[in-house]
């Protein structure tokens, strides 16, 4: 006999309930972090000291504050007065403030009432100094401001129209105040998105770096360079005399000791800030907050630069952060949110596959059947982390066997590097070519792109060597202009704020969008060295650091995307503390061959000249380079150690132009003058234990050697010259693996 089992029914919701519902929803806020009522009410009167906590980071300090509180009182005022407990806490805060809120709640009110279509549609040509001067809000807003800050929430329109006024105002505006530019951006902002971190008025004084090595050096000599202050995180363990520390003390900065290691140092922004502010106390005094308010937090591509925690941590400590806001981190920057973003602007620019946001094994393996069995992909499939990156976080499945074993590993993964839950399970296309495209964004929505690079020569999943502009692509125009106006549409789709990079598979004619990088990537040198950029008829340097500095402070990008001009081909050698060993066995596949790290301490660094190059290469019988460039960008001197560090110490960077005449040749060009930089440059040390203390009669290794043999290789020689139809990101190490004779250099 089958035991009748009765649930209990749900009582139905009251009016009231449903109204309260309803109005709830229909709050603004942002999409990650809440702007809370009683913040909002004590900013909006003028309560001091009184701020938004989580937009901590506004320009303008109080007056900031006050206006875009005033705004979210404006959204939100009747569902938060008439459902939420705040005279109480709001009368602790200011004895009277009770009564200063419904004052200004009624004539909100009164400016609804007098709202109409023709009123809005008087503010659309308004002149931005006028607006400037009706959003000076440090005794309160004027009836004419309400009136205006109503008509922006309650019509769409009006806000859309104004923000494209103000998008291609933006740069006249900045050179006649960045002041009236900073209010009228504040006014204008889609209130459902965060605000972008930015310094007032322009006026960033302190650079506070929070990279090491080679990026870490590359953040404070542009600061200097931009008559900036740099202000240096170490950690007080491994780097308290790093290059970087030494040329910010030089200039005039200062360093910022970290206690622990690189995981308790770099990647804690709660020791960052605590250190930082103490730091400022002692040096500023009783200015300590002026100075913060011009201060910026610089990531690089460190432990922080993808990480939205640490940038709300950040912001709602009041320090500016160079890049995106911590919600377009949580969309961009997630491989789910991202393929959703890349499928609505182009279905077919991704790869089959299912997105899964739960966490339990069993559930993920069933759906992963499930969606095979339905037909909606083929294995062999690659479980990718949501989150993850470099590599890392992601298997390779042969057939649905492994598919278990495979989640496992991967949920391990993400557990274990602290990474947002969520995976994404994907047709695996073999042997691609990995591409990808530079962007930049202000935050104005004035958005660029600087071409594409090829990254495709990677051991172990990470790059060694790119290229740009790809010369893959190099006949097909079309595919690569559509590639990056697309990158384009994903970033202002998400309204990124900064540099970032849209990354992509090729093969056989057909990309697949991957994800986008929410931080400027380790191979941004090779992008700069093939471009210019065209100001006042000149062709000037690109340099993407100093535009995320100039995005920071609040200006537009000054310049129009047909103003960006690739004048050369060039190619990114990255250096690393390691050799190729062909007789040591690599755990990850077990197959012979790995490239070996070690450490050690820097006796010679010689890097040739253009000039000693161009007269070798003449030497060698080649001709046709109109214009040679060597950079060298890296983290140490002459005496440094390089003990547990990233492997990547220095990034060789050469250009070309070649003579007219040559013009096709200009990859081959290039892959000679980098074989020939590689023969003159002197890397040279001797390795170093754990501790530090230098091993006697050894000899520090670097991957010079191993740089040569790749562009030594027969598929280098096709690349450069045609299309090299077998070239994928696994090449080098299957070449490396069969190959036994090593160049001389």
């Amino acid at each position: 006999m089958q035991n009748d089992i009765t649930l209990p029914v749900p009582a139905p919701r009251s009016t009231t309930e449903t109204a309260l519902i309803e109005a709830m929803r229909a709050r603004v806020s942002p999409s990650t972090g809440d702007v809370g009522q009683k913040a909002v009410f004590a900013a909006a009167i003028g309560v001091p000291g009184a701020r938004l906590t989580e937009l901590g980071s506004l320009p303008l300090g109080a007056v900031g504050h006050r206006l875009v509180a005033t705004r979210y009182l404006i959204a939100n005022g009747k569902v938060w007065l008439a459902h939420f407990a705040w005279e109480a806490p709001l009368e602790r805060l200011a004895a009277d403030g009770p009564e200063r809120l419904r004052a200004l709640a009624a004539r909100i009110d009164a400016a609804r009432a007098a709202h109409t279509d023709a009123s809005a549609r008087a503010y659309e040509d308004i002149e931005w100094a006028r607006l400037a001067s009706l959003l000076e809000l440090s005794d309160g807003p004027s009836d004419d401001a309400l009136r205006f800050l109503v008509a922006v929430q309650d019509d769409p329109t009006l806000a859309a129209t104004l923000r494209a006024r103000l998008r291609a105002d933006a740069p006249a505006l900045h050179d006649q105040s960045h002041r009236t530019a900073d209010l009228s951006y504040l006014a204008t902002y889609d209130l459902a998105r965060l605000p972008a971190t930015t310094v007032g008025e322009g006026a960033l004084r302190y650079l506070v770096v929070a990279d090491k090595g080679e990026m870490g050096v590359r953040a404070v000599r542009v600061a200097i360079t931009a008559g900036m202050t740099p202000v240096v995180f170490f950690s007080a363990q491994d780097d308290a005399d790093a290059l970087q520390v030494r040329l910010a003390v030089a200039a005039g900065g200062f360093g910022v000791p970290l206690e622990g290691g690189f995981r308790e140092s770099y990647a804690n922004p709660q020791q960052m800030t605590a250190r930082l502010l103490a730091a400022y106390a002692e040096r500023f005094g009783d200015h300590a907050a002026d100075a913060l308010a011009r201060s910026a937090l610089y990531p690089g591509y460190g432990p922080l630069a993808e990480n939205g925690a640490a940038i709300q941590h950040f912001r709602r400590s009041g320090l500016a952060f160079v890049g995106p806001m911590q919600d377009v981190v949580e969309l961009a920057g997630d491989k789910r949110q991202f393929r959703a973003l890349a499928e609505a602007e182009d279905p077919s620019a991704v790869t089959p596959g299912i997105i899964l946001s739960s966490s339990e094994p069993s559930e993920i393996v069933a759906r992963i059947d499930e969606a095979h069995a339905a037909g909606r992909f083929t294995f062999p499939g690659r479980l990718k982390a949501a989150n993850g990156g470099g590599g890392r976080g992601q298997v390779v499945i042969q057939e649905p066997a492994g598919v278990a074993a495979a989640v496992q590993k991967v949920l391990g993964e993400i557990s274990a590097n602290g990474w947002d839950p969520g995976v994404m399970f994907e047709q695996n296309i073999p042997e691609t070519i990995h591409l990808e495209v530079q962007v930049a964004r202000d935050r104005y929505g004035n958005t660029r792109h600087f071409g594409m690079r090829d990254c495709s020569e990677q051991r172990a999943s990470q790059k060694v060597q790119e290229e740009a502009p790809p010369a893959l692509l190099r006949n097909d125009p079309a595919l690569e202009a559509r590639i990056c106006a697309i990158a384009v549409r994903i970033a202002d789709a998400c309204g990124y704020v900064g540099a970032c990079t849209v990354e992509l598979m090729y093969k056989s004619g057909h990309f697949y969008l991957l994800e986008m990088n929410t931080r400027i990537q380790v191979e941004h040198p090779v992008t700069e060295e093939a471009h210019r950029v065209r100001r006042d008829g000149e062709l000037e340097p690109l340099d993407l650091v100093r535009l995320q500095l100039r995005i920071a402070r609040g200006l537009p990008i000054p310049f129009q995307q047909e103003d960006v001009v690739c004048t050369a081909v060039a190619r990114e050698l990255r250096v690393n503390a390691e050799s190729w060993r062909g007789d040591l066995k690599d755990s990850r596949d077990g197959e012979r061959g790995l490239f070996l790290p070690n450490a050690g301490v820097f006796d010679v660094i010689d890097i040739p000249t253009p000039p000693a190059v161009l007269a070798a290469l003449r030497a060698e019988g080649v001709e046709g380079i109109a214009e040679l460039g060597v950079r060298f960008d890296v983290g140490f001197e002459v005496g440094d150690k390089l003990v547990n560090k990233d492997p990547t110490f220095g990034k060789l960077i050469v250009s070309v132009t070649a003579e007219p005449a040559q013009h096709e040749l200009r990859y081959e060009l290039l892959r000679r003058a980098c074989l020939t930089v590689l023969r003159l440059t002197r890397i040279e040390g001797r390795q170093v234990k754990p501790d530090g203390q230098v091993i006697r009669d050894s000899v520090f290794e670097t991957n010079l050697r191993d740089h040569a043999r790749i562009l030594e290789a027969d598929m280098m020689k096709e690349h450069a010259n045609g299309v090299a139809a077998d070239r994928h990101v696994n090449w080098v190490i299957r070449m490396l693996r069969t190959e036994e004779s090593k160049p001389t250099l």
